[in-house]
């Protein structure tokens, strides 16, 4: 990890916990995790957990001193990234070593130290690097917290350094949420933001034929489309006091959650920053569609802003209103200052 030096804000309370599985895929996580715990003075936690259920071995177990060695083989190469990250960072950082089922000690430690952000790698505990393993799947799954999720690539950076953040908006006071997030991380790389919007285009089906209403149906598109151009290009002009690029972009798609995976591929974007939900909020889940498919399947760093409570006895309203916009917005642009 040399290289990763990066100047931190100042300390903010926030935290970020880190999973390690002991893979070098994991490992490729660390320099976005240090890009990203810079520019919000994040304090970082490491967390590796041994799976004696994975490994048949275990403190229960009669192979006891299999199990000491596997112990001390994690222990030592905790230490290691650890010694490497605080070398880097001149700061001190947390690290934990814990045993059991690797998701639910990942979420358990999470909430225990109250992260704010958890890094996953897309290979922890996965058959290949392309896909996201089960654990993190399952860290997604039960976790509460702002995730960033990091695909392997070839070339994977030793210093993440985002030059260009793809940020999709679709209307919603939720999505728009981000936008401080984005702006803080864009300032402190002299990065460029592309807002971008795509208008879900209506296939001709046997109903609408039956209908009638498909040319009405590309007539709401085309509306749909400039509406979205101004709406973008207000939200420009608010970010360019603090960004110094900002592009819009408008596109037109039958499936808008594969539309934003090719637009991140083809702007050769290095970060995707959006809300965990959008316009339709289901309060019982984590993640709503769009988010939960780019996770899934881009091969683009991805920071998603959970934009649900961690704790709270009365869940968020399903839809946006009126009346939470305001404060969801103004809380989310206090906490990026």
């Amino acid at each position: 990890m040399d290289g990763l030096a990066i100047k931190p804000s100042k300390p903010n309370n926030r935290r970020m916990l880190v999973c390690l599985d002991g893979s070098p895929h994991s490992e490729l996580s660390m320099p976005y995790a240090v890009s990203l715990a810079a520019a919000f003075g994040c304090t970082i936690t490491l967390v590796h957990v041994l799976d004696p259920h994975r490994s048949h071995s275990g403190p229960q177990s009669s192979d006891v001193l299999a199990w000491e060695i596997s112990r001390q083989t994690a222990q030592t190469y905790l230490d290691r990234v650890h010694a490497e990250l605080e070398r880097s960072l001149g700061t001190q950082v947390d690290r934990r070593l814990d045993q059991g089922r690797p998701a639910d000690r990942i979420v358990d430690v999470a909430r225990e130290i109250s992260a704010d952000f958890t890094v996953v790698g897309c290979g922890l505990r996965a058959e290949t690097t392309r896909v996201l393993g089960s654990t993190a799947q399952q860290v997604l799954a039960l976790g509460r917290s702002s995730v960033l999720v990091v695909h392997p690539s070839p070339g994977s950076p030793t210093l993440a350094t985002p030059r260009r953040l793809l940020v999709p908006l679709d209307g919603s006071v939720r999505a728009e949420s981000v936008l401080p997030t984005a702006s803080r991380i864009a300032k402190m790389h002299d990065a460029e933001v592309v807002l971008v919007h795509v208008v879900q285009e209506a296939v001709s089906s046997t109903l609408i034929q039956r209908a009638g209403c498909f040319l009405l149906v590309q007539q709401l598109a085309e509306i749909l489309h400039g509406a979205a151009t101004q709406y973008l290009d207000e939200l420009k002009q608010q970010l360019q006091h603090d960004v110094r690029v900002v592009r819009t972009l408008v596109a037109r798609h039958p499936n808008p959650r594969q539309r934003l995976l090719e637009l991140a591929a083809s702007e050769k974007t290095d970060l995707i920053v959006l809300s965990a939900h959008g316009t339709t909020c289901d309060s019982g889940q984590p993640f709503g569609c769009v988010a939960a498919h780019i996770i899934a399947h881009s091969t683009v760093a991805t920071l998603v802003i959970q934009d649900l409570p961690q704790r709270s006895s009365t869940p968020p309203p399903k839809h946006d209103s009126m009346l939470s916009s305001p404060t969801l917005r103004a809380s989310f642009a206090a906490e990026s200052r």
